[in-house]
């Protein structure tokens, strides 16, 4: 009879998450994936086959749990999708005083050229978002809520290239005043300004 798996994968997975995050892929080491997990290397050799394999699964489980669920929270379900764009660039540095560990899509990203493996990923994620956008433009577009001759494939490519940017900043520990007022830049680019919306 095979041994019975003892750990959770999900918790082992967002724990994993969290240590690629705030380490990257170079900066965690077995030993560091061994102490953040609570598994030994037989357990996650034999079901991950290696490092690379725990970090796409770590990858592919941040896409379906935050970036999909931020997308979903933020640019398809408000009743005001300008709203929800704000919210979705705002809630990346108005996160309390805790320092926020960085989006590992972003974080990936600029090391990516050394973990060629996880490209796919990343692009899987920014597709998602990209989307997200798109969609909260359209109907931003149609309830008149944005200007009516917007083009909403520019402007969710654009958004999206100041999202990532924004989160580049936020991990370089930017002043706040200056990520709202980039904030404030990405609305107005898709044609709405509003007064002491923050």
């Amino acid at each position: 009879m095979g041994r019975k798996q003892l750990w959770d994968r999900g918790e082992v997975l967002a724990r994993a998450m969290g240590l690629f995050r705030r380490r990257g892929y170079q900066g965690a080491s077995v030993r560091d994936i061994e102490e953040a997990t609570g598994l030994h290397p037989g357990s996650l050799y034999r079901v991950f086959e290696n490092k690379d394999g725990l970090f796409r699964a770590a990858l592919d489980a941040y896409n379906d749990q935050v970036v999909r669920g931020r997308v979903r929270e933020h640019l398809l379900e408000p009743a005001d999708p300008v709203a929800g764009i704000r919210s979705f660039f705002t809630s990346t540095f108005e996160t309390g005083p805790d320092p926020d560990p960085g989006c590992l899509l972003t974080n990936t990203a600029v090391e990516c050229f050394t973990v060629p493996q996880a490209a796919d990923a990343v692009h899987r994620g920014l597709e998602t978002i990209e989307s997200g956008f798109a969609e909260a433009l359209t109907r931003a577009r149609a309830l008149g809520l944005s200007s009516a001759d917007l083009d909403v494939e520019v402007s969710a490519a654009q958004l999206l290239a100041l999202y990532q940017g924004l989160l580049v900043l936020v991990r370089a520990a930017t002043p706040v005043t200056k990520l709202r007022t980039i904030t404030d830049g990405a609305m107005a680019s898709i044609g709405h300004e509003r007064d002491g919306q923050r």
